[in-house]
């Protein structure tokens, strides 16, 4: 782990974000990112700083990772996927999200800065059901970007007792906000295939695939029979090692699929 001196002040931690933040210095990775949310733990003086990369259409987690008392934690494949609803503390989350400042990324379609108190005075956020049965922090910051159709990516920095966050904190978050964005999206998305790893052909039938075209509409595009489209298609899904049309579309361009049956070839 990186020592960082507690009493730097906050100019050198902000540069320091900064620097992490540049990809011509710092190829963006997870280890990048880590170092990151290490220094803003510190600069906003919070009880850990999280970064999610989220879908709220069904609570499911592309990428997770945490750094709490200065310590990294990143999700292995086992902690992404659904929350789990079932649970009291979670449904009431899910009951209170659209209503809450935690959706403002997602109904605004914006990059957003905000923290509860910003929303809730002392008083009423102590009272509330989110507070007593799910979140333990007496304030939290959300410093987030939308990143498609119900998706985002997200940093959480929570204190749980002591003062809400000010004037101070949020305005640093502010001035890293046009900043932060490039490296976690880039943390998130796929690898690109390997170069020559498809055909051309392969590359023209899954740009079409992208625009939602199916296998006989693609076919009558290219002259060629839906049944030649199909097994262009599973080679295409051998050599990029995916199974369906949304995993083969992510993998070759990083783009979202748009109106395409998502399974099979």
């Amino acid at each position: 782990m990186t020592h960082i001196d507690p009493t730097t002040d906050d100019y050198a931690v902000l540069r320091d974000i900064l620097d992490l933040a540049e990809p011509r210095r710092h190829p963006p990775t997870v280890d990048v990112v880590t170092e990151i949310l290490r220094r803003l733990e510190m600069l906003l003086r919070s009880e850990g700083v999280a970064f999610h990369a989220m879908d709220s259409r069904d609570f499911t987690y592309q990428h997770m990772q945490e750094v709490v008392d200065g310590t990294g934690h990143v999700a292995g494949p086992e902690d992404l996927g659904d929350v789990d609803i079932e649970s009291e503390g979670c449904q009431i989350l899910v009951d209170h999200w659209w209503t809450e400042p935690c959706s403002l990324i997602e109904r605004t379609g914006s990059p957003v800065v905000t923290s509860i108190r910003e929303h809730y005075g002392q008083r009423r956020w102590a009272q509330h059901p989110v507070r007593l049965d799910y979140l333990p922090f007496d304030d939290e910051i959300i410093l987030g970007y939308p990143d498609g159709p119900g998706k985002s990516l997200r940093l959480l920095a929570g204190r749980e007792g002591g003062p809400a966050f000010g004037d101070r904190e949020l305005t640093i978050c502010r001035l890293l906000l046009p900043w932060l964005r490039d490296v976690l999206a880039a943390v998130v998305a796929p690898p690109p295939p390997p170069d020559g790893c498809l055909t051309e052909r392969q590359v023209e039938i899954l740009h079409l695939v992208e625009l939602g075209m199916s296998n006989r509409e693609i076919g009558e595009a290219l002259a060629i029979s839906a049944t030649t489209v199909r097994t262009h298609l599973e080679h295409a899904f051998e050599r990029l090692g995916v199974t369906t049309r949304l995993a083969a579309v992510t993998a070759a361009f990083g783009g979202p699929l748009v109106g395409a049956p998502a399974a099979g070839a």
